[in-house]
Order: structure tokens, then C-alpha cells, then sequence
């Protein structure tokens, strides 16, 4: 990105800063108060305390909103049961209900992330090595660092994610290739994720999703004949040798082709409708978890190390955020560990649909920090 570009998109978002706490004079002009005061950064509003944001909030308002049809959807599967063993409705229901609750349990936790990625434990050195930068992030929020479990996924590419209630992943690509600066911001945007509850209702939502593409499925076997036989009518097509035949037989093909895309489309459409709300709470979540970062003083480090991703050849995405169970948010862009976008990244170097374009993330924390120097 363009110097003189990133400066002038830094003006415009520090003037949006200014005018926004005008209004609401909190957040940053209270955080630059305590900082030349020489105060303890977690002291000013608790930013370690954990508690769900917009982002989170949205989340579950929109599994909520998407709950009914995902009910709708395994009602075939819950007259199956009760069919084969005399289940009740609402016990089959009430089954699934409680699976959402397993993503709460450690062990879940884990077995998630082993779906997603190749975890394993850090070595002595890497250890060592995480729980010094993460005792610094956590006391910085004024968190406990010891509540947090991190884990290294063994892939070259630069990355790091958060999963469940207190699980981060750190790839060897990034331990290898972030100073300890930059991989200090990164960890305080994972810690922002999970003190904002972003991976736990991303799960939820996600949870609520798994019928819903059932339903794609479902429809996408139901618009295979006409596929086919569109596909067959077109070959006939070809063969006809008088001209009323062949017309005749493309317009069928096309309106088996039409049916079918038809079927495929109603069948999918919640899924869609889900999966953008997913993807519109994501980009806001990333959002708010950078200003976390900049809020317990490590805006600087965070904002190093996605210029790091914007200025390096292999960038790929850092977080959070938005893995499936919960995830959290992600993968990787080019290619990597998970082309998914279940993970949720501190960084993205091409815009996706989960994340904001890393030009105006960045933009967005220089303007914050320079705010919070003033």
C-alpha cells in the first residue's frame, strides 16, 4: 500500500476518532489520561474482564434468528428416530440442544482443533518462549495468564488462532518469523477474541449452520436428476436432424437446467442467508479486537506486525476468529492450513468475506495509536 495513501487514510480515520469522542468522550481520550499518568493500562475500564460485545451479541441474535429453520431441517432426522426407537420430538430436539454445550468442555475443545489443524504442544523452547510474551499480553490486560492454554500448530505459515473459551494456536511460521514484538500484538488480538466471547458465539452460530448446509446438501441431491437430464436433452440436442427436434429438445434441457439450479438455490438459500450474517459479524468482531489491543497499550506491536504481513510475500491471516467449532475465525491466503475460513486472523492480506481489507485495519489502529499519544 501506498505511504502517502495509509497517511492520508490515517488522517481521515483519526478525524472520525476525534468527532466520535466528542460525543462519547470515553474510550481513548480516558485510556491517553491513564497512560500519561503513568497508570496501569488494565486498570482503565478493565479491558481484561470478560465480557461479549456487539460482535458476540450479533452472533447469537443471528443463530437465534436462523435457529427455527435449523430445527425445521433435522425434523426428518427426528421423525427417523422416533420411527426406529419410539424417540419423543422434543427429546431429539433436546439432544441437540445439548450438543452445542460440548463445545464448552476442554476436551471438545481440543479435538476441534485437531479437526482443523496439526496441534501439538510447544516444545521447551517454544514454551518458554510463548509464555513470556503471554504473561506480558495478559498482565497488560489484567488477565491471569495461566487461564489460557497455548498450543502450536505445526505449519510453516505465519498464523495464529483462537478456539473455544481459552485455547491459542501459534504456528511454527510465526514463531519463527515474528519478533517478539510483532507476535505480542498478534497474541493481544487472540486475547481480544476470547475476552470479547467472539470464538464462543461464533461456534454457537456455526452450530446453528451445520443443519443449514445439511439442507444445501439435501437440495443439491434433489437437483441432480434434472442436472443430469438437462445435460442428457443437450446431447440429444446435438443429435437431432430436424430442426423442430432440436428446438424442442434445448428447450427442455434448459428447463431441466433451471429446475435444477432452481432446487439447488431454494434448498441453499438459508445457508447463504446465514453465512453472510456470519461473515458481516466477523469483519466488525476484527474490528473491535484490534482496538482491544490498542486499548491495553499494544496497539504498536500489532500494528508492526500486520505490516510485516502487508510487506511480506507469503502474508497470510492471523487470528481470531470467526475455526468451525468455533471458532474461530480462518485459514490462510494462497494457500495453507485452511482454506475453510472457519479461523478467525489477526491479519489478512487479500480481502475476504470475514475479514476487513489489512489496509484499513491498519489505518484504523495508526490513527487509534496516534490518538491515544496525543
Amino acid at each position: 500500500m501506498d505511504v502517502h495513501h495509509l497517511s492520508a487514510t490515517v488522517t481521515v480515520q483519526i478525524v472520525v476518532l476525534r468527532v466520535a469522542d466528542a460525543s462519547r468522550p470515553t474510550a481513548v481520550a480516558a485510556l491517553s489520561r491513564h497512560r500519561r499518568a503513568g497508570k496501569d493500562v488494565a486498570k482503565a475500564g478493565r479491558p481484561g474482564a470478560v465480557r461479549p460485545d456487539g460482535a458476540a451479541l450479533w452472533s447469537v441474535v443471528s443463530a437465534l434468528l436462523f435457529l427455527p429453520v435449523a430445527g425445521a431441517c433435522l425434523l426428518p432426522a427426528a421423525l427417523l428416530l422416533r420411527r426406529a426407537f419410539g424417540m419423543p420430538l422434543w427429546t431429539a430436539y433436546a439432544l441437540w440442544l445439548a450438543t452445542a454445550a460440548c463445545y464448552a468442555v476442554r476436551p471438545a475443545q481440543l479435538a476441534a482443533a485437531r479437526l482443523l489443524w496439526p496441534i501439538r504442544r510447544p516444545t521447551q523452547v517454544e514454551r518458554e518462549r510463548l509464555e513470556r510474551i503471554w504473561r506480558h499480553v495478559s498482565a497488560r490486560a489484567g488477565v491471569r495468564s495461566r487461564r489460557f492454554r497455548l498450543w502450536v500448530v505445526q505449519s510453516p505459515q505465519a498464523n495464529a488462532h483462537s478456539v473455544g473459551r481459552d485455547l491459542v494456536c501459534v504456528t511454527i511460521g510465526a514463531l519463527d518469523k515474528l519478533g517478539d514484538r510483532e507476535l505480542a500484538g498478534v497474541l493481544a488480538h487472540e486475547l481480544g477474541h476470547h475476552l470479547r466471547m467472539h470464538t464462543a458465539a461464533s461456534a454457537f452460530l456455526v452450530w446453528v449452520l451445520l443443519p443449514l448446509q445439511g439442507l444445501a446438501l439435501v437440495g443439491s441431491a434433489l437437483a441432480a436428476p434434472p442436472t443430469v437430464l438437462g445435460r442428457v436433452l443437450g446431447r440429444r440436442a446435438g443429435r437431432e436432424q430436424s430442426r423442430v427436434g432440436r428446438l424442442r429438445a434445448v428447450d427442455c434441457a434448459r428447463a431441466a437446467a433451471l429446475l435444477g439450479h432452481g432446487i439447488r438455490a431454494l434448498f441453499a438459500a438459508p445457508g447463504f442467508a446465514a453465512l453472510a450474517a456470519k461473515n458481516a459479524v466477523g469483519r466488525g468482531a476484527e474490528y473491535r479486537v484490534d482496538d482491544f489491543a490498542v486499548d491495553i497499550g499494544l496497539g504498536a506491536e500489532l500494528l508492526s506486525a500486520l505490516r510485516w504481513f502487508a510487506a511480506d510475500g507469503t502474508a497470510v491471516r492471523v487470528s481470531v476468529g470467526h475455526a468451525a467449532a468455533g471458532s474461530t475465525s480462518g485459514g490462510v491466503v494462497g494457500s495453507g492450513i485452511s482454506r475453510s475460513g472457519r479461523a478467525r486472523h489477526a491479519a489478512v492480506r487479500v480481502p475476504r468475506p470475514t475479514h476487513p481489507p489489512l489496509e484499513h485495519r491498519m489505518a484504523r489502529i495508526a490513527a487509534r495509536v496516534e490518538l491515544c499519544q496525543v
